[in-house]
Protein backbone atom coordinates (compact mmCIF):
# COMPACT_ATOMS: atom_id res chain seq x y z
CA UNK A 1 0.00 0.00 0.00
CA UNK A 2 2.76 1.77 0.88
CA UNK A 3 4.51 1.58 -2.72
CA UNK A 4 1.64 2.02 -4.73
CA UNK A 5 0.81 5.53 -2.44
CA UNK A 6 4.76 6.69 -3.36
CA UNK A 7 3.98 5.75 -6.73
CA UNK A 8 1.30 8.13 -6.86
CA UNK A 9 3.04 10.96 -5.19
CA UNK A 10 5.55 10.68 -7.65
CA UNK A 11 3.20 10.24 -10.63
CA UNK A 12 1.53 13.76 -9.60
CA UNK A 13 4.90 15.74 -9.08
CA UNK A 14 6.33 14.60 -12.18
CA UNK A 15 2.92 15.60 -13.83
CA UNK A 16 3.58 19.19 -12.02
CA UNK A 17 6.42 19.87 -12.87
CA UNK A 18 6.19 18.95 -16.49
CA UNK A 19 2.81 20.81 -17.23
CA UNK A 20 3.40 23.88 -14.80
CA UNK A 21 6.02 25.57 -16.94
CA UNK A 22 3.48 25.59 -19.77
CA UNK A 23 0.98 27.05 -17.97
CA UNK A 24 2.68 29.76 -16.16
CA UNK A 25 4.16 30.94 -19.64
CA UNK A 26 0.76 31.06 -20.90
CA UNK A 27 -0.11 33.34 -18.23
CA UNK A 28 2.68 35.30 -18.55
CA UNK A 29 2.24 35.33 -22.31
CA UNK A 30 -1.44 36.88 -21.85
CA UNK A 31 -0.18 39.25 -19.34
CA UNK A 32 2.69 41.07 -21.41
CA UNK A 33 2.84 44.13 -23.15
CA UNK A 34 4.85 44.34 -26.22
CA UNK A 35 6.22 47.83 -27.24
CA UNK A 36 7.34 47.70 -31.02
CA UNK A 37 9.37 51.04 -32.87
CA UNK A 38 10.81 50.21 -36.68
CA UNK A 39 12.12 46.55 -36.57
CA UNK A 40 13.02 46.48 -32.37
CA UNK A 41 10.81 44.92 -30.02
CA UNK A 42 10.71 44.70 -26.46
CA UNK A 43 8.43 42.17 -24.14
CA UNK A 44 7.47 43.38 -20.24
CA UNK A 45 6.14 40.41 -18.40
CA UNK A 46 6.83 42.36 -14.58
CA UNK A 47 4.49 44.32 -12.79
CA UNK A 48 6.43 47.22 -12.87
CA UNK A 49 9.87 47.74 -15.73
CA UNK A 50 11.43 50.23 -18.21
CA UNK A 51 12.18 50.33 -22.03
CA UNK A 52 13.65 52.55 -23.71
CA UNK A 53 12.89 54.06 -27.14
CA UNK A 54 13.93 56.60 -30.00
CA UNK A 55 12.18 59.71 -30.16
CA UNK A 56 9.91 58.61 -32.79
CA UNK A 57 6.51 56.81 -33.50
CA UNK A 58 5.91 53.10 -31.69
CA UNK A 59 3.45 51.04 -31.30
CA UNK A 60 2.36 49.14 -27.60
CA UNK A 61 0.86 45.79 -27.94
CA UNK A 62 -0.89 43.95 -25.37
CA UNK A 63 -3.75 41.14 -24.97
CA UNK A 64 -7.75 41.81 -23.79
CA UNK A 65 -10.77 40.83 -24.52
CA UNK A 66 -13.46 42.14 -27.19
CA UNK A 67 -15.70 44.82 -25.71
CA UNK A 68 -19.53 45.09 -26.13
CA UNK A 69 -21.35 48.13 -26.01
CA UNK A 70 -25.23 46.33 -26.79
CA UNK A 71 -24.66 43.24 -23.97
CA UNK A 72 -22.62 45.91 -21.22
CA UNK A 73 -19.03 43.87 -21.50
CA UNK A 74 -17.37 47.26 -21.23
CA UNK A 75 -13.44 45.20 -21.70
CA UNK A 76 -10.71 47.81 -22.51
CA UNK A 77 -7.06 48.53 -21.59
CA UNK A 78 -7.24 51.79 -19.93
CA UNK A 79 -3.28 53.92 -19.79
CA UNK A 80 -2.90 56.82 -17.90
CA UNK A 81 0.74 58.67 -19.62
CA UNK A 82 1.99 60.63 -16.96
CA UNK A 83 5.47 62.63 -16.48
CA UNK A 84 6.04 62.38 -12.65
CA UNK A 85 6.73 59.35 -10.98
CA UNK A 86 5.03 60.55 -7.59
CA UNK A 87 1.84 59.62 -9.55
CA UNK A 88 1.90 56.10 -9.11
CA UNK A 89 3.53 55.42 -5.75
CA UNK A 90 0.14 55.20 -4.60
CA UNK A 91 -1.01 52.66 -6.42
CA UNK A 92 -1.80 49.19 -4.87
CA UNK A 93 -3.21 45.54 -5.07
CA UNK A 94 -6.94 45.91 -3.98
CA UNK A 95 -7.24 49.67 -4.61
CA UNK A 96 -10.42 50.82 -6.27
CA UNK A 97 -10.31 52.67 -9.34
CA UNK A 98 -12.33 55.29 -8.30
CA UNK A 99 -9.82 56.69 -5.67
CA UNK A 100 -6.98 56.68 -8.61
CA UNK A 101 -7.89 60.29 -10.02
CA UNK A 102 -6.77 59.47 -13.96
CA UNK A 103 -8.83 56.49 -13.58
CA UNK A 104 -11.74 57.59 -11.79
CA UNK A 105 -15.21 57.51 -13.72
CA UNK A 106 -15.51 60.30 -16.24
CA UNK A 107 -11.41 60.34 -16.51
CA UNK A 108 -11.87 58.62 -20.14
CA UNK A 109 -10.55 61.05 -22.28
CA UNK A 110 -12.18 61.54 -26.25
CA UNK A 111 -10.21 59.98 -28.71
CA UNK A 112 -9.23 62.21 -31.97
CA UNK A 113 -11.31 62.95 -34.81
CA UNK A 114 -10.92 58.98 -36.34
CA UNK A 115 -11.92 57.81 -32.89
CA UNK A 116 -7.86 56.92 -32.27
CA UNK A 117 -5.74 58.00 -29.84
CA UNK A 118 -2.80 58.37 -32.25
CA UNK A 119 -1.14 61.04 -30.49
CA UNK A 120 -0.37 59.77 -26.70
CA UNK A 121 -2.04 62.40 -23.94
CA UNK A 122 0.04 63.16 -21.11
CA UNK A 123 -2.27 64.26 -18.04
CA UNK A 124 -2.00 62.93 -14.26
CA UNK A 125 -5.70 63.46 -14.74
CA UNK A 126 -7.31 61.54 -17.19
CA UNK A 127 -6.51 58.31 -18.99
CA UNK A 128 -6.73 56.54 -22.58
CA UNK A 129 -9.51 54.20 -23.01
CA UNK A 130 -8.56 51.48 -25.20
CA UNK A 131 -11.46 49.44 -26.49
CA UNK A 132 -12.29 47.25 -29.61
CA UNK A 133 -15.63 45.78 -30.85
CA UNK A 134 -15.08 45.49 -34.60
CA UNK A 135 -13.39 46.44 -37.50
CA UNK A 136 -15.75 49.34 -37.57
CA UNK A 137 -16.11 50.35 -34.00
CA UNK A 138 -12.24 50.39 -32.63
CA UNK A 139 -9.80 52.88 -31.20
CA UNK A 140 -6.79 49.81 -31.72
CA UNK A 141 -5.80 47.15 -34.03
CA UNK A 142 -7.10 43.75 -33.83
CA UNK A 143 -3.48 41.63 -34.26
CA UNK A 144 -5.09 38.06 -33.60
CA UNK A 145 -7.48 36.06 -31.70
CA UNK A 146 -7.24 33.16 -29.55
CA UNK A 147 -10.92 32.14 -28.80
CA UNK A 148 -12.03 35.19 -26.30
CA UNK A 149 -8.59 37.03 -26.09
CA UNK A 150 -7.67 39.38 -28.42
CA UNK A 151 -4.14 41.29 -29.38
CA UNK A 152 -4.83 44.20 -30.10
CA UNK A 153 -2.22 47.27 -31.22
CA UNK A 154 -1.83 50.43 -30.47
CA UNK A 155 -0.06 53.03 -32.62
CA UNK A 156 1.26 56.12 -31.43
CA UNK A 157 3.03 58.72 -33.47
CA UNK A 158 2.94 62.04 -31.64
CA UNK A 159 2.48 63.64 -27.72
CA UNK A 160 0.01 66.15 -26.60
CA UNK A 161 1.51 68.08 -23.73
CA UNK A 162 1.10 71.20 -21.88
CA UNK A 163 -2.29 72.16 -24.61
CA UNK A 164 -0.12 71.52 -27.36
CA UNK A 165 0.89 68.20 -30.29
CA UNK A 166 4.75 67.70 -29.99
CA UNK A 167 6.77 65.23 -31.76
CA UNK A 168 8.49 63.17 -29.92
CA UNK A 169 11.81 64.49 -31.43
CA UNK A 170 10.46 67.88 -29.71
CA UNK A 171 9.30 66.95 -26.56
CA UNK A 172 11.80 68.05 -23.41
CA UNK A 173 10.70 65.02 -21.36
CA UNK A 174 13.27 62.19 -20.57
CA UNK A 175 11.21 59.93 -19.48
CA UNK A 176 7.27 58.98 -19.41
CA UNK A 177 5.41 57.04 -16.98
CA UNK A 178 2.29 54.44 -18.68
CA UNK A 179 0.23 53.12 -16.10
CA UNK A 180 -1.29 50.42 -17.44
CA UNK A 181 -4.91 49.00 -16.04
CA UNK A 182 -6.57 45.86 -18.03
CA UNK A 183 -9.28 45.35 -15.44
CA UNK A 184 -10.21 41.40 -16.60
CA UNK A 185 -12.74 41.11 -14.41
CA UNK A 186 -14.41 44.21 -14.43
CA UNK A 187 -15.20 45.16 -11.12
CA UNK A 188 -12.98 48.03 -10.80
CA UNK A 189 -10.36 47.24 -8.66
CA UNK A 190 -6.76 46.55 -8.66
CA UNK A 191 -6.71 42.61 -8.95
CA UNK A 192 -3.31 40.57 -9.26
CA UNK A 193 -1.52 40.68 -12.50
CA UNK A 194 -3.94 43.47 -14.19
CA UNK A 195 -1.62 46.89 -13.77
CA UNK A 196 1.67 47.56 -15.15
CA UNK A 197 3.66 50.41 -14.63
CA UNK A 198 5.98 51.19 -17.38
CA UNK A 199 8.78 53.80 -17.33
CA UNK A 200 9.46 54.99 -20.94
CA UNK A 201 12.76 56.38 -21.39
CA UNK A 202 13.95 58.37 -24.35
CA UNK A 203 17.04 58.33 -25.90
Amino acid sequence: MTGKLLLSINITALFLLTSSPGLYAQENVSNSITFIQGDSSYTIFKSSDSVILERTAFALRYFGKQYDDKKGIFNAAQVAVLDNPADTVSLKTGQYTKHIPYFEPGTGMAPGENERYDTIIISNTGHHYLTYENEKEKRVNLISRNQDILQLEWKISAAFYEEKDIPFSDLKLTALYLVIFIDNNLNDIIDNAELKIIKLVFK
